[in-house]
């Protein structure tokens, strides 16, 4: 089975094709390095060479795809335009990865947006008034380069669990495990 992540880039600006270039770049080295050290491996294992001749990252860039949000593209990654995205059948993996205006403005930074596909705001409302409002709204910022650790971590916890808790919808802290 390939394991890896879809990435949906929704800027179009003349400045982001060589961020997003660069972007695709950076995530395929961090990944690689990152397989190297959870597989405690050298580059010439068997065992990390198959491992890694299996990672996939299934780049989306197309302009119809420019500004669309994330209710959008969760509706496109489950209807499968443009292919089955991948891992799409795998349910504990069922997320992909966003690079949008604010991930290509700056690349350096390395963020990217990690959104749950299967999110329904409905089910995280608190049904009790005293736990407060909402904390979980289907997505997180994540360090791009940490992807190897996502996919170990969504091995054993679903996505709501490892994503950090939000305040006032907004987003304090960027996914580092």
């Amino acid at each position: 089975r390939n394991w890896g992540f879809t990435v949906y880039r929704t800027s179009y600006e003349p400045s982001t094709e060589e961020q997003w270039q660069r972007f695709l770049e950076k995530v395929q080295t961090h990944a690689y390095k990152q397989t190297l050290e959870v597989a405690d491996a050298s580059e010439n294992d068997p065992y990390f060479l198959q491992i890694w001749s299996l990672f996939r990252i299934d780049a989306r860039s197309h302009p119809a795809l420019a500004g669309l949000g994330l209710d959008e593209l969760r509706r496109l990654y489950n209807s499968g335009d443009g292919g089955p995205p991948v891992n799409a059948d795998l349910r504990s993996h069922r997320v992909f990865l966003v690079a949008d205006d604010d991930v290509l403005s700056d690349v350096d930074t390395f963020t990217v947006k990690c959104v749950e596909a299967d999110y329904e705001a409905s089910n995280h409302i608190p049904r009790n008034a005293r736990l407060g409002r909402q904390r979980y709204f289907g997505w997180m910022p994540m360090k791009a380069g940490y992807i190897v650790q996502l996919w170990k971590e969504l091995e054993t916890f679903p996505f709501e669990t490892i994503a950090p808790q939000t305040i006032g919808e907004s987003h304090l802290v960027i996914w580092e495990p």
